[in-house]
């Protein structure tokens, strides 16, 4: 099982079964919080599906098209970062994140998320990686914009929300990116 430590305190270690209720648990508790930005919510209502989710993370690891992180902070699941996507002919990945409500504010998914392209970059050789958010979640793009990534327009009504479709600004960091 894959950890990356990214501060004191605060590592990435790739989710496993044992994670289950754990993170179901924590979906559920910010579920209001979480459901402005995510479409696939709804879908989590028990912790079959986030066993479900982990056992397609797994799969999607094993062969080499994502890899999904549960973030720890003093030991206890506070989020999850991953690749949603990594296509290995053009090297290149999509970051996919989410935060506790009460794990917000204190730098955490800048840190993650620099921890996360910095292992990309070393130890899966990626060329390109991308970060997609709504056009409205500020929060998500001004992680993005911290870490460097640079803005690269927005892709119209590409996404879903519950009843409507969003907007996603699109973010990318290449490995030749300073």
């Amino acid at each position: 099982m894959l950890t990356l430590p990214v501060a004191p305190g605060l590592h990435l270690t790739q989710l496993h079964p044992d994670d289950t209720e754990e993170l179901f648990a924590l979906t559920d508790a910010n579920r209001a919080h979480l459901r402005r930005w995510l479409p696939w919510l709804d879908q989590t209502r028990v912790s079959a599906a986030t066993a479900k989710f982990i056992v397609q993370s797994q799969r999607e690891a094993t062969a080499g098209t994502g890899l999904h992180f549960a973030i720890y902070e003093q030991n206890v699941i506070v989020g999850i970062i991953g690749y949603v996507r990594i296509d290995p002919v053009n090297r290149g990945a999509y970051i996919g994140y989410w935060l506790a409500a009460d794990a917000q504010g204190r730098g955490i998914m800048t840190r993650c998320v620099t921890a996360l392209y910095t292992y990309g970059f070393a130890k899966l050789e990626l060329h390109r990686q991308v970060i997609l958010c709504a056009e409205k979640n500020t929060a998500s793009f001004a992680v993005a914009e911290r870490c460097g990534f640079q803005f690269e327009g927005v892709s119209r009504e590409a996404e879903w929300l519950y009843d409507a479709y969003v907007g996603l600004r699109v973010y990318a960091r290449l490995r030749t990116d300073a």
